[in-house]
């Protein structure tokens, strides 16, 4: 005998904005009604028959429950791109406002996974990190690297601080990074935070831009005793890395941060000064000068 003809017609409708309507609880009659009666069995199968009864109950309640949610709550509207136009987590919002999807950092201490995963809810193959950075970058891109298509209009991706020119990490402040809609490509993304107390910075800036710990100062080129004195008279600690111009002066390598520092004296000549950490400059020497500037080419340091 087929039982399924005797259950109740459920319609969406039917359970639409409520936690339990008549065509609900009809299912819910059907499924648990008694069986036909049948001729007498066993006691030892009548016995094992008794739990699975009680589990039906409880799993036909289950069902209707479920039900009655997926009508209730139902997907989150699809956009074009991809299976939602807007993202919410502990960690990141998404939305798309206008031509844009503006994504907000909540969190600027999560697993860089969960604003990847954000991204993709919507579309987008955007890996984003949040990292310590120097303090003209915090708030902003630190690092991105770009493949493929960009949007229609020639547009790119950015960030910035919401509200505008606010110190990011502090109470009310966010970073903001905003994504084309019509954007098809691939982004890896750096976008950079408050560093925390002895937390080297991640990201690469001369100490001597602006917002940087030695803001107006032109280190390159001079001697490390030089710019020492200088770094210590604005109560800022220098550390060194050697550096190892190539072969005809085209690009260089560098050893580890503090490597041979000890043999690093006052007449070596100094390359670059770049923020390490909070208080702490790196400064990138030789033991001879060279016919031009390995870091920058013979060019100064720009903001």
């Amino acid at each position: 005998m087929n039982e399924l003809k005797n259950l109740a017609r459920v319609h969406d409708e039917d359970l639409a904005g409520q936690a339990s309507g008549a065509g609900a609880r009809a299912l819910l009659a059907s499924i648990t009604a008694e069986e036909p009666a049948a001729e007498p069995a066993p006691w030892f199968v009548r016995v094992a028959r008794r739990r699975p009864a009680r589990r039906r109950l409880a799993l036909a309640a289950a069902a209707v429950a479920g039900l009655v949610t997926a009508a209730v709550v139902g997907p989150t509207v699809l956009g074009e791109r991809g299976p939602a136009t807007s993202y919410a987590s502990a960690a990141i919002d998404i939305e798309l406002r206008g031509d844009t999807y503006v994504a907000t950092i909540k969190d600027p201490f999560a697993d860089h996974a969960k604003y990847t995963e954000g991204f993709k809810a919507v579309g987008l193959n955007v890996n984003l990190e949040v990292i310590p950075a120097s303090p003209s970058r915090v708030g902003k891109i630190a690092g991105m690297s770009l493949s493929g298509p960009l949007s229609g209009n020639g547009r790119s991706i950015e960030a910035e601080t919401a509200p505008e020119g606010c110190a990011f990490g502090q109470d009310g402040c966010a970073m903001t990074v905003r994504v084309p809609h019509d954007w098809a490509g691939w982004a890896r993304i750096q976008v950079g935070r408050s560093a925390k107390p002895g937390e080297k910075y991640r990201n690469l800036r001369p100490a001597t831009v602006v917002g940087e710990m030695l803001e107006g100062y032109r280190a390159d080129e001079k001697t490390v005793g030089e710019v020492v004195a200088e770094v210590q008279r604005r109560g800022l600690k220098a550390v060194f890395q050697i550096v190892l111009p190539s072969p005809g002066g085209e690009g260089y390598s560098l050893e580890p941060e503090g490597a041979r520092a000890a043999e690093v004296g006052d007449d070596w000549i100094v390359w670059d000064a770049q923020s390490s950490q909070a208080g702490v400059v790196r400064l990138l020497v030789t033991k001879e000068r060279l016919p031009k500037n390995p870091i920058h080419s013979g060019r100064p340091p720009v903001g």
